[in-house]
């Protein structure tokens, strides 16, 4: 429940601290004092849209700080445990929203920043909010739908019967891919077998592209390469022809010489490589020459092989790895076409375990859902009739509509507001007033099953009469019995009821407008009350 609330630099307030009674509370003020701005930082807290213009005037940062005690709420410890926020024992939940005018805003639980997904997961665990105009939900056939699902406790059976849906939507894209290929099957296959084979004849080889330009790149420099070298050649073989015999008799006399100085030995072996580099530089050069001219072929073969290579990867990968990624892919393919008969038997007896196991949960959630519906209706009709709608009749028709994720079953709720008169379809002919009676009742009959520990009902009471506001207030009281109630409200009837009465009220000071809420005494209640009523306070005596 709500301990306290803390709201700074909000719209018109600049500071109060709020404390909310764990029973029935109501809050009440004038028209325009700032009631729903209450509800609305509340809903901001939660995770509601933060808007810069909420913030004072005259402010550059607002705050709201709502506490929760949550020790009784084992699921919000488990939503705070797996997002890594542990509380200790007795400790309380903290849930702050700063807003600043450059746009930003920040979420904390206990101090620590939150993402809103995680305020707003929290938000919907601890509070649950009816507006006045929340009865609009009701003329929605599947907000009527979803009422009997949470009446009749069907939230397991609904979703058993999703997840079965689900599989049964998965097996049916199985079979539709396999029929679409088996449709193609023939032309595939020869696609894929020529592709298969264009591949496998190429016979490439990892880094083969890179070898052969590398040739390519050489041979088809050739005659350049032929020029030079035939003039190094030319250039050496004068050289050798003088230089050779000289470097021989050097030789010769350097061997000579080693008897007498061993250190001319170093001497000697360079003489010796350099003698046999020149002679096989020479013969090198030569076999280089002949080698060039003994390949005229060769280029043509060259280009031929890069052009080959080029069109693989045009058509089946930019590299040797993606070629081959592209052959084991298509020779899966032909593997599964020649499987295809076995394997759509085997895929269209799934689809049709899935859909019988899709129509047993749809008809068990449909008989759960006509059970609960006769209940509800029960329920429903009893509640208006003891909220001064004494001819009051709810019926809940249910129909067969194409099937959904949420089942076989389209729900209308009709209500026979009078006594004589032909029921309508709520979500056509209903009046406010008996939308509003109609929402009251379900939240009363779908009490039990909400574990929601905050409920707030802001002026669910609108245009209803005085003796209709007298059976709310002493319905919200009871239901604040179980779990706490908070409302909004004009009506004086649900006010004397409640356990704790909050104000909320417009002043000025030094010429500005603010909103002051406070917690109302005894004496300080009975004259709110005497001013909803239509009295003057100030003329009042309380004793």
């Amino acid at each position: 429940m709500i301990k306290h609330l803390i709201l700074n630099n909000l719209v018109l307030v600049e500071s109060c601290e709020i404390h909310f009674g764990p029973y029935f509370n109501v809050v009440t003020g004038e028209t325009g004092a700032g009631k729903t701005a209450l509800i609305e930082a509340i809903a901001l807290a939660l995770g509601g849209r933060a808007d810069s213009s909420l913030i004072r005037k005259g402010s550059d940062r607002a705050f709201i700080e709502v506490c929760f005690d949550v020790q009784k709420i084992h699921h919000i410890q488990e939503i705070l445990e797996s997002a890594g926020l542990n509380l200790e024992d007795q400790e309380d939940l903290v849930i702050r929203r700063e807003l600043s005018k450059e746009g930003k805003n920040r979420a904390f639980i206990n101090c620590r920043t939150v993402p809103l997904p995680l305020l707003q997961k929290v938000g919907g665990q601890l509070i649950d909010m009816i507006g006045q105009h929340a009865h609009q939900a009701l003329r929605s056939s599947d907000s009527q739908r979803s009422l009997v699902d949470l009446f009749g406790d069907l939230q397991i059976e609904l979703k058993e019967f999703q997840n079965a849906y689900a599989e049964e939507k998965l097996q049916q894209k199985k079979v539709s891919d396999l029929e679409q290929l088996s449709l193609h099957k023939e032309r595939d296959e020869d696609t894929w077998r020529f592709q298969l084979e264009e591949i496998d004849s190429a016979a490439l080889k990892q880094g083969e592209e890179e070898e052969v330009f590398e040739k390519y790149r050489r041979l088809s420099s050739s005659q350049e390469l032929s020029e030079k070298i035939d003039s190094m050649i030319t250039i050496l073989s004068e050289s050798t022809t003088a230089v050779l015999p000289q470097l021989g008799r050097s030789i010769k006399v350097c061997d000579a010489l080693i008897p007498l100085d061993k250190g001319l030995e170093s001497t000697s072996s360079l003489l010796h490589e350099a003698h046999i580099a020149l002679s096989e530089s020479v013969a090198n050069l030569q076999s280089y020459v002949q080698n060039i001219d003994n390949q005229p072929h060769a280029l043509t073969h060259l280009e031929n092989r890069l052009n080959a290579i080029s069109r693989l990867k045009r058509k089946y990968g930019q590299n040797f790895n993606e070629i081959q990624a592209y052959r084991s892919k298509i020779q899966e393919e032909l593997l599964r076409l020649e499987n295809l008969t076995e394997e759509m038997k085997s895929a269209q007896l799934a689809l049709e375990a899935a859909q019988a196991k899709t129509d047993k949960a749809a008809i068990q959630l449909t008989s759960l859902r006509h059970s609960a519906a006769k209940k509800l209706e029960s329920t429903l009709t009893q509640q208006l009739q003891q909220l001064n709608m004494t001819g009051a009749e709810v019926n809940i028709a249910m129909t067969t509509h194409p099937r959904t994720a949420n089942g076989d079953d389209s729900v209308q709720f009709w209500l026979k507001a009078n006594t004589g008169e032909h029921p309508g379809l709520v979500q056509e002919h209903s009046s406010g007033g008996e939308l509003s009676r109609l929402l009251f009742a379900i939240k009363i009959a779908l009490a039990e099953k909400n574990n929601t520990p905050t409920l707030i009902f802001d002026e669910i009471d609108a245009n209803v009469g005085g003796r209709t506001a007298t059976i709310i207030g002493e319905k919200l009281k009871e239901l604040g019995k179980h779990r706490q109630v908070i409302c909004i409200t004009h009506f004086p009837q649900v006010a004397s009821k409640a356990d704790t009465h909050l104000s909320v009220q417009k002043v000025e000071e030094e010429g500005r407008t603010l909103t002051q809420i406070q917690l109302l005494t005894k004496e300080k209640r009975q004259l709110e009350i005497l001013r909803m009523m239509g009295g003057d306070p100030a003329k009042a005596s309380i004793h």
